[in-house]
């Protein structure tokens, strides 16, 4: 039998009666209530997966085209086709080009240089091409005028006669042609100064050690002034000079003008600035020394702005043949008859055996007489039915059905066992 002992009994009820006991009970449930758990806001996890379209998960509709031979060969003869005709008409357009070339480097030694006499230019010097008039060979004549004033191996006038079967449409253009002068030389293309021909003022160390395009060759005169414009592109400018006009031999009332406005891309006149030097800062190159003998003032200093020629010059040409235009007629017709064009001479290209002629021709809507284009376009289209006949013969040797399961790998398989 157990005994109790009622006196510690009610020893601890009174302890729990204490208020000392009951404040920290207060502060024991207020202290658990810290642990409580508080909303948690949840955190955006970056996730690369693409979105649920028919796009990111390709799942577009789709045209895949099996390209059987009897799809393929008549897409070869459609391209054929279109290639041919387009060709064609190429080749019919240039055929409709009239022109003329006439060669006159060798002016001062073979042509005759009486005030009357006219001789027929020998046929390697001339070549005409008119349309509905292929066999035309009345050769043009030429005759030479000495100057006694000039003393440089190229010099005079050369005076050429030309007779045109048929009128030529406007617009009717006039170049000079230059064979065998190699103007694509890296050191030559790069020969110029970007900042003069834009108007602005380089000095020396500017124009003479910039790299890649610089005048390093050609940059100032012993007097120490800067060329302008200076390089070797400005320097070699073709100074041959061509009338304002094409004399009719029958008819002097009848001339045919002609300008040098409008014969250079009307972008260039933003390029192509009026210089800020001084006249007093600047000497013409050295090879323009006949058209500035006495070099530059206030009045002569070339404004390259509003000139064409030297503008059209600017731009080198690819090859070592190339034709640059020089005058044009907008206006008229040139009708059929005989003409005169008076050259001056000064460019020399006998040294380095080359040639210079006058290109006579007129718009047409492809350009000038050229059958590169349309060559191309019926090239294409024979190598075009090539394929297809190359495809054709492929399929009646060694052709099959189409989806024939046999084909497939896994019944090769079983077949060979």
């Amino acid at each position: 039998m157990k005994h109790f002992d009622l006196g510690h009994m009610t020893l601890h009820k009174r302890k729990e009666n204490d208020p000392k006991d009951s404040q920290n009970q207060e502060d024991e449930e207020l202290d658990a209530s810290e642990f409580e758990e508080e909303d948690v806001i949840p955190v955006k996890v970056k996730n690369r997966r693409p979105k649920e379209d028919s796009f990111t998960q390709q799942r577009l509709k789709a045209w895949n085209p099996v390209f059987t031979p009897r799809i393929v060969i008549p897409i070869y003869l459609l391209i054929t086709v279109v290639f041919v005709i387009v060709g064609g008409c190429l080749l019919a357009e240039a055929n409709t080009v009239s022109e003329m070339t006439i060669w006159y480097q060798n002016c001062p030694k073979e042509a005759p240089t009486g005030q009357n006499q006219w001789h027929d230019m020998p046929e390697k010097y001339w070549i005409y091409h008119f349309k509905d008039h292929k066999n035309y060979t009345i050769a043009p004549q030429w005759r030479f005028t000495d100057d006694p004033d000039d003393d440089s191996d190229e010099r005079g006038t050369c005076h050429i006669r030309f007779t045109t079967p048929r009128s030529l449409k406007k617009d009717v253009y006039v170049n000079y042609m230059l064979d065998k002068f190699s103007a694509n030389h890296r050191r030559y293309v790069l020969s110029f100064s970007e900042d003069q021909i834009r108007g602005r003022k380089p000095t020396y160390d500017d124009i003479h050690g910039g790299a890649g395009i610089n005048c390093k060759s050609l940059a100032r005169n012993s007097e120490n002034k800067l060329y302008y414009p200076c390089g070797l592109i400005a320097n070699s400018l073709f100074n041959d000079t061509f009338p304002d006009q094409l004399i009719n031999v029958r008819d002097n009332s009848q001339n045919y003008p002609l300008s040098n406005k409008g014969i250079n891309w009307k972008s260039d006149k933003r390029r192509f600035q009026k210089t800020t030097y001084n006249f007093s800062e600047i000497a013409p190159p050295p090879y323009w020394i006949k058209q500035f003998p006495h070099g530059y003032n206030e009045t002569n200093v070339p404004d390259i702005q509003n000139w064409e020629e030297f503008q059209n010059w600017m731009r080198p040409a690819a090859f070592d043949k190339f034709a640059k235009l020089i005058r044009k007629n907008s206006d008229s017709d040139l009708p059929a008859g005989e003409y005169q064009i008076d050259i001056g001479l000064h460019w020399p290209v006998r040294q380095f055996k080359g040639g210079k002629g006058v290109y006579i021709t007129h718009g047409s809507s492809i350009g000038s007489r050229n059958y590169f284009l349309g060559i191309i376009y019926l090239i294409g289209g024979c190598i075009s039915v090539a394929f297809a006949i190359l495809l054709f013969g492929f399929w009646l040797i060694s052709g099959r059905k189409e989806a024939d399961p046999s084909y497939l790998s896994w019944n090769q398989g079983s077949m060979a066992m």
